[in-house]
This record gives C-alpha cells, sequence and structure tokens, in this order.
C-alpha cells in the first residue's frame, strides 16, 4: 500500500510516492508559469495545474513503477491566498488571483476604514494586507461585477483543486486562516468578516480538518491520472502549513524557513499567541491542534528566479549543457564576495514590501553600489536581503517570547549551501535542512498516511519521516559584519518609505 504526497505550488507541481512505512519510493515534477499582467498582480489559469498535476502523478507512477492499484489516497498541499472564481458547472470564470498578488490595496484601505470597533486583527490574527483572500474577492466584486454575479464559489487553489478531483468543496483550518475571513479561535468563517468584505458565506467552501477524507477520485480524473475511482482525496493545506510537517515543526523551539517562491518562516505552538507589532501573523498549523505562528511569505526566491532570468544567459546556457545548475553556478560567483557585499544592498520587495513592515507600495532596491562592484556582488546581495528579511521575522519571534533553538530550511532554496550559511551568519542561529528538501510533498504525504491510518498520528509520521542532512553554525566573524549590514538595510527601508509611498500615491492619480 502506497500514499502519493502532491504539492501544488506557485510554479510548479511536485508528487512523491510514499510506503505505508513511510519510506519515498518515487519523486517527480511539471513545471509552470505566474502570469504577470500588471505591477504587482499575479496570475494562473487553474488548467495549468491540473495538466502538471496529471503529468507529475503519471511520471511518479512510471518511474515509481507502481501499480495504480497500489495508492490508496492522495494528499494535497496547494499555495496559500490565492482565489478561483467557479460558474456552477465548476468551470474558472477568470484566472486565479494569487497570493503574491498586490492589486487589491484600496479594497484594504475601505475595509480599514469601514470597520469601526471591529478589531480584525484580534478576530484573525492577520493584517489587512492585499495578500488574503477577503480584499481579493472584494476587488473582484469591485471591478468585475459580471464575475462576481456568476461565481458560486470562491475557492482557495487548494479547495479548487480537491473539488476537481472528488466533486466535493472543502477548506482546511490553516489555509482559512489565512483568508481574512475566518474566525481564529473558532475556526469558522466569521459572519462579520463576511460582510466587512461583502463575501456571502455561502459562497465560501465548508471548513474541515486536513487529515480528513474529502472523497474519492471522479472516474474520469482517475483515468486522467492513471489511478483507480477509488483513491481517497484528503482535505490537506497550506503549502508552507503542510511543509511544517515534512520538516518536523511541531514541537517548540525549531523555526520553519520554507525557501521557496515566496519565503515563509513560522513555529509551531501549543497556545494560541499574537504579534503586538503585527509583522508575525498567527494562523492555524496543518496539525488540526497546533498553531503555526508565522510570517506567511516575503518574496524571496522569485527575486532568485527573476535575476537569473534577467542577468544569467551565461548560466542558463551552461545549465542546459552540464548536470550542473544554473542558480549552483550563481552561487559559486556569490560566494567569492566577502559577507556584506562590499555595502552593496538589496531591498527585496520586487512585488510590495511584507517585511520589515507590510506595505504594498514599496519596491525593490539596490543600493550602495560603485564602479567596483560587480555582478557577483550583485548575485550575493540578492542572497543576503532574503536572509535580512529571515533576520527581521526572527527578532520579532523574539521580542514575543518565543523559544528559538534552529532553523529549519527547506523548500528549493534549501539546496544552496551558501544560503544557508548566510542565513546562520546574518540570523545567529543554527540552521539545518532535512534530508529530503522538498517537505511539502512528503508532509502531504503524511497527511495522507495518517488519514488511511497507516501511522496514529502527525507526529508519530515525522518521527518516522524527518531525517536531518547538514547543521551549520554562525561564523562569529560573518555574524559582526552583518550585524552592520543588517542595520544599514533597516534604515535604508525606512528612509525610502516615504519616497515610495509618494510614488505610489502618484501612479494612482494617473489611473
Amino acid at each position: 500500500m502506497h500514499v502519493i504526497g502532491c504539492d501544488i505550488g506557485s510554479q510548479g507541481v511536485k508528487a512523491r510516492i510514499v510506503s505505508a512505512a513511510g519510506e519515498t519510493v518515487a519523486e517527480a515534477s511539471s513545471g509552470y508559469a505566474i502570469d504577470y499582467p500588471r505591477p504587482t498582480w499575479a496570475e494562473q489559469w487553474p488548467d495549468v495545474w491540473l495538466r502538471a498535476i496529471e503529468d507529475a502523478v503519471r511520471a511518479v507512477l512510471a518511474s515509481g513503477g507502481v501499480r495504480p492499484s497500489e495508492i490508496r489516497a492522495i494528499g494535497l498541499a496547494a499555495q496559500n491566498d490565492g482565489v478561483v472564481a467557479i460558474d456552477k458547472g465548476g468551470a474558472p470564470l477568470r484566472p486565479a488571483i494569487l497570493w503574491l498578488d498586490r492589486r487589491a490595496v484600496v479594497q484594504c484601505k475601505e475595509a480599514e476604514e469601514a470597520k469601526g470597533s471591529l478589531d480584525t486583527f484580534g478576530l484573525t490574527g492577520l493584517n489587512l494586507d492585499p495578500a488574503h483572500v477577503g480584499p481579493k474577492i472584494r476587488w473582484i466584486a469591485d471591478n468585475q461585477p459580471d464575475v462576481f454575479e456568476r461565481a458560486t464559489h470562491f475557492l482557495l487553489p487548494g479547495s479548487y483543486i480537491g473539488y476537481h478531483l472528488t466533486g466535493e468543496l472543502a477548506v482546511d483550518y490553516s489555509n482559512a486562516s489565512s483568508s481574512l475571513l475566518m474566525d481564529l479561535r473558532r475556526r469558522e468563517w466569521s459572519p462579520a468578516l463576511c460582510e466587512l468584505f461583502a463575501v456571502p458565506e455561502s459562497l465560501l467552501a465548508p471548513i474541515r480538518p486536513s487529515t480528513e477524507v474529502l472523497g474519492t477520485l471522479r472516474r474520469d480524473v482517475a483515468q486522467s491520472l492513471g489511478l483507480t475511482d477509488d483513491t481517497l482525496v484528503m482535505v490537506g493545506g497550506g503549502d508552507e502549513h503542510v511543509a511544517a510537517l515534512g520538516a518536523g515543526v511541531l514541537r517548540p523551539g525549531l523555526v520553519l524557513d520554507v525557501a521557496g517562491t515566496a519565503e515563509a518562516v513560522g513555529l509551531a505552538s501549543a497556545d494560541l499567541v499574537f504579534d503586538p507589532g503585527r509583522l508575525v501573523e498567527s494562523h492555524c498549523h496543518a496539525h488540526p491542534d497546533l498553531w503555526l505562528i508565522e510570517h506567511p511569505g516575503f518574496v524571496s526566491g522569485a527575486n532568485y528566479r527573476w535575476f537569473r532570468d534577467q542577468f544569467a544567459p551565461a548560466e542558463i546556457a551552461a545549465a542546459r549543457d552540464h548536470e550542473t545548475g544554473a542558480y549552483e553556478l550563481l552561487d559559486e560567483g556569490a560566494a567569492r564576495i566577502a559577507p556584506g557585499s562590499d555595502g552593496l544592498l538589496m531591498l527585496p520587495c520586487l512585488m510590495g514590501a511584507a517585511t520589515p513592515t507590510w506595505n504594498a507600495s514599496i519596491r525593490g532596491t539596490f543600493l550602495g553600489f560603485t564602479l567596483s562592484h560587480t555582478r557577483e556582488h550583485f548575485i550575493r546581495a540578492v542572497l543576503e536581503a532574503s536572509a535580512y528579511a529571515v533576520r527581521d521575522i526572527i527578532d520579532q519571534m523574539r521580542s514575543m517570547g518565543c523559544e528559538l533553538t534552529e532553523i529549519r530550511v527547506v523548500g528549493g532554496g534549501a539546496r544552496s549551501r551558501l544560503w544557508r550559511q548566510i542565513k546562520a551568519d546574518v540570523v545567529g542561529l543554527p540552521v539545518v535542512n532535512p534530508l529530503t528538501p522538498e517537505t511539502t510533498s512528503l508532509g502531504a504525504a503524511m497527511i495522507a498516511l495518517v488519514g488511511i491510518g497507516a501511522f496514529a498520528s502527525l507526529e508519530e509520521a515525522a518521527d518516522t519521516m524527518v531525517v536531518i542532512d547538514e547543521r551549520l553554525v554562525p561564523d562569529p566573524a560573518n555574524h559582526a559584519i552583518y550585524e552592520e549590514s543588517y542595520a544599514s538595510y533597516r534604515e535604508a527601508y525606512f528612509a525610502l518609505v516615504p519616497v515610495f509611498e509618494r510614488a505610489a500615491s502618484v501612479r494612482r492619480e494617473a489611473g
């Protein structure tokens, strides 16, 4: 008996076959692009997810040599904070608005003005920010009323995929808790928040735990995937929440750092706590009995990908001709540059800022460069900028009294040893990486295994399946250098806030 853990991310699907004993049998992936139709907008047609799921599942079955009848269940993990409007036939009415899309600024400001005495942060643990689902649905209502009127449901990506696979509607605690529409303590849709954004609760999916069975594969879907129609599908969870399962972040002191397109940083907690500074948000964990105190993600790996695509044609060409990847070649150049990049700083805000403050008006910036700086300096500055953003979040968690002992880096960025060492040096904590860096698909498999009873609990599954690969400790000399560079990064950010806000005001007035 086996299960498939399926991670539907921002730029691709990863599928993993895992045995009932928790051993990975095979992995496969299928990629796709994000569409950026306007500055700070980000969209995808859901069809690209479905095609990639089909490609990845068929590929992993072929490479693993596992018969379809041996697959008992599928566990899902999907990108958070996206919105899919579907009609009565279940077809998407427009491209999905993704998590990194920042278009709903006006809707957030209107909600702030209209909420009166309603304590939205106390009710949700979230900021009134365009990243979240409520403002995005309101944007559709305000700007595409025909879509809003025809929509029978507004689903998150994971809910849409689950609905496509089974014909059943549900959203798990973790995904719902990042929507700005859920009462966090009650784990139910909030009538007050639905009213604030004028979103009828009837248009939202029912909320259920991640490990519950959503349904079985529809016959036509089972045929397209190469599976049987008695294959179970679990409700699943949000990608960084499920990544926490796959990294074993289920006890105090462990910090999850998901270094993907976005970089989410969080820790598990048995108690619900709130950040008075509102940089860190409070979510439900993918574990139904825990909370995930986290920053849901600043744009990170997407910045490195942007740099690669725009300024590294030689590395991209070399990667096509050799086994070495383009990012590894870029890392080699960055490693030749001293910590601090000789004064070159980057603000990693190419889609607005989510740290050190939430501000959709901020833009990406390089500053402090001279004629002596090289392309390799810029590469290292990109890596250091993400580490400074992680430090913002870690310091805020420390101020909340959270116990922090080590950082577990997962996702595609975990493959870069240089990047992991930079984070250890900047933050001042040991950084470890699990043997399986793609812990989201592993966590999704854990959900499936617990759902079918192969493990008694998610803790038992994690104890069996999570193996640590390498532990990097901070270099004291480098940490001292980064103390100064980090201070300069924060000074530059706050000094430039009024500049960017004036520019954003001009853009809005211009149309």
